[in-house]
């Protein structure tokens, strides 16, 4: 199992802890916080540090498959189940509700 070091709050108050790869549907980055919201397929959400580039590099040269899908959203292919072309929305979940964890791209 690899994992990532995150944080479960942005502002690191509860330290450090370590997030299962394979659990990230999609990174996100926030311009306000200048953070990544590291989302995951259970809908939760970490953070962490860094540019959107730098997470999807490292983590295909780790052997994973990320899609920088639009300038804030780089998402995990593999967990992809099913894609809205005409929205240009990812899904990660096969039940979908309004609720259901998402991505937006840039182009279908």
């Amino acid at each position: 199992m690899k994992s990532l070091s995150v944080t479960k709050d942005l502002d690191g108050l509860s330290g450090i802890v370590q997030l299962n790869i394979d659990d990230i549907a999609f990174l996100e980055f926030d311009s306000r916080s200048g953070k990544i919201f590291i989302h995951t397929i259970e809908d939760r959400i970490f953070y962490t540090v860094g540019s959107l580039k730098y997470w999807t590099m490292v983590l295909n040269n780790t052997g994973y498959r990320f899609f920088v899908a639009d300038r804030n959203n780089a998402v995990h292919i593999d967990k992809i189940v099913e894609m809205n072309g005409l929205l240009k929305v990812a899904y990660f979940q096969t039940n979908r509700t309004n609720a259901s964890k998402h991505c937006t791209m840039s182009k279908s």
